[in-house]
């Protein structure tokens, strides 16, 4: 197997520590490629990553800025925060190419196995793996497919789309994102056949040129036939899958928390926690809005229950998420000056990062998590509070905005991130549920966890991957 990701083997955040439980017990027998000091390289668990490529500086922060200025926020539905550059787009797209060379290149020394491609970070990879004859490949697209893309953004968005068709699958987390792809494809490319019933997209058959051949269409007569390719009548699979979360793992680091202290703010009284990003699709603002109203209106509660927040900063340098963070300072600031007491402050900003038995700590004395982002394509958050809970659970607030309401949310309490007064309500009838509805709740979603565990995820995409002669039989026993 080999996987092609942004991240590599043991770096923090995103999918990361998921791909290093898919890729444990092969020895050698993987590659792990990812970029790296600027830098793509692939790893086999042995020795030291080999250093294929250096990338430019310019290169980098061009392709770092069409991912988050735009993408990002399009992928979102949050146009509203995007910036498009056609200089980006270039370095995006030539970032994608050089990345897919030295795979081929790479690839050519042996037989090669099929490439498991993560994320929108890497979306042309299919398409240029296909016009240079290089290994097949799935890929697993963690962040939402939007509803609707802008008029003006759409050639964009439809060349990702049209690459994304070169692989064999996609996966998504949830059959509304599956949903929305289909729709997508149904409507803005031509000569597709789109079926949901068998979840497929079938294409008919396409002759590309290679763009550095032809940069303008003034020059395609000049195009030697080396230079075109064909891309044959085929299907892709398009596969709804949630992420799984590693519960044993989970389980295994509560059993060392009781070493551990909790913060001394939180000690004396309830607390609600949150974990997240200070991005603008998490909801931070909302929610820091929706706590002024919950103690407007319940003065009593004043100094005996904390909002426990670990919000880091993200993508600074970034207009969109720089004005997104000082916005949150800001009403942090009004909220614990207004309702703060000697001894006690309402909103506590916890400094991370944090080791998971820190963090396996804070979960399981919670008496609320909340959840709550305008558009979010999964959310492992949720899922680690749920495996971190005792006897005497806490309760579970999840905006149905979030990829993980598919899956949790007939057992959480629903939590709106449009209206701040409504989501103030909502937190405070969930903290007054009995201890029975709790139990009764988190029991359900303990299940659900355990039907979907990160090592059936695994699974599930190690059976699409593996080599067969007939790539539609393969795909359809997997499934």
């Amino acid at each position: 197997m080999q996987i092609v990701s942004y991240r590599g083997p043991g770096m923090a955040g995103g999918v990361s520590p998921a791909l290093t439980q898919m890729v444990a017990g092969d020895g050698s027998n993987h590659k792990w490629w990812h970029i790296e000091d600027n830098t793509i390289k692939y790893s086999n668990g042995i020795g030291q990553p080999n250093a294929r490529h250096l990338l430019s500086e310019s290169l980098i922060e061009g392709h770092y800025r069409y991912c988050n200025e735009f993408l990002w926020p399009i992928m979102h539905d949050m146009s509203e925060f995007a910036t498009y550059r056609v200089e980006d787009r270039a370095l995006y797209e030539r970032f994608n190419r050089i990345f897919a060379r030295e795979i081929v290149v790479e690839n050519s020394r042996y037989t090669s196995s099929k490439l498991f491609v993560q994320d929108y970070q890497l979306a042309l990879l299919p398409k240029e793996l296909q016009r240079l004859d290089g290994p097949a490949c799935g890929i697993f697209w963690h962040i939402p497919w939007p509803k609707s893309v802008p008029q003006s953004y759409l050639p964009a968005i439809v060349d990702l789309a049209k690459s994304l068709l070169s692989a064999e699958f996609i996966g998504f987390h949830t059959q509304e994102y599956c949903s929305n792809f289909f729709n997508f494809v149904a409507k803005n490319i031509p000569g597709t056949t789109v079926s949901m019933r068998n979840r497929t997209i079938t294409r008919q058959s396409v002759a590309y040129v290679n763009p550095k051949a032809a940069p303008t269409m003034e020059d395609t007569w000049r195009i030697r036939l080396a230079d075109k390719y064909t891309s044959q009548n085929r299907f892709t699979k398009v596969v709804a899958a949630p992420l799984g979360l590693d519960v044993d793992h989970w389980e295994n680091i509560s059993r060392v928390r009781s070493k551990l202290h909790l913060h001394p703010s939180l000690i004396h009284t309830d607390y609600v926690l949150s974990v997240d990003r200070a991005d603008y699709t998490k909801g931070v603002a909302p929610r820091i809005e929706a706590i002024g109203h919950f103690f407007n209106d319940h003065p009593e509660l004043i100094g005996k229950i904390t909002f426990a927040q670990l919000c880091t900063r993200t993508r600074p340098g970034i207009e969109a998420f720089d004005n997104n963070w000082f916005n949150i300072q800001r009403l942090i600031q009004e909220v614990n000056s207004k309702y703060s007491t000697e001894d006690w402050q309402p909103v506590l900003n916890l400094k991370g990062p944090l080791k998971p038995a820190e963090l396996s700590l804070l979960y399981a004395n919670a008496s609320m998590m909340l959840v709550n982002p305008v558009r979010d394509g999964l959310n492992l958050t949720a899922k680690e509070y749920i495996a971190c809970q005792s006897n005497r659970p806490g309760v579970l607030g999840l905006s149905p905005h979030c990829g993980a309401f598919e899956e949790l949310g007939p057992w959480a309490v629903e939590v709106n991130p449009f209206d701040p007064k409504e989501m103030s309500r909502s937190i405070f009838n969930a903290l007054n549920l009995s201890d029975r509805d709790k139990l009764e709740r988190m029991n359900g979603m303990r299940s659900r966890l355990n039907e979907n565990t990160l090592t059936l995820w695994c699974e599930q995409f190690k059976g699409l991957l593996e080599p067969a002669d007939d790539m539609e039989t393969a795909a359809e026993a997997a499934l």
